[in-house]
């Protein structure tokens, strides 16, 4: 599963809240959702977990795109 990056610089722009500042906010290091982000890993359960925690509004297929 591959993060939507359009869509998650759209929340993170909306919350007013830095990339490295979610990363801690969901529990990982920023290079790992950094990673994420780029497409260089898929995401993992605890990311995953994190956003929904994060953005309650939001669904997996919102956050995630298909490859």
């Amino acid at each position: 599963m591959k993060l939507s990056k359009g869509r998650m610089n759209t929340l993170m722009r909306e919350q007013g809240i830095s990339q490295n500042a979610l990363a801690r906010t969901i529990g990982v290091r920023p290079g790992t959702l950094s990673n994420a982000l780029s497409g260089r890993r898929g995401v993992g359960r605890a990311i995953l977990a994190g956003l929904l925690h994060q953005f309650p509004n939001e669904s997996v297929a919102s956050l995630t795109e298909r490859r």
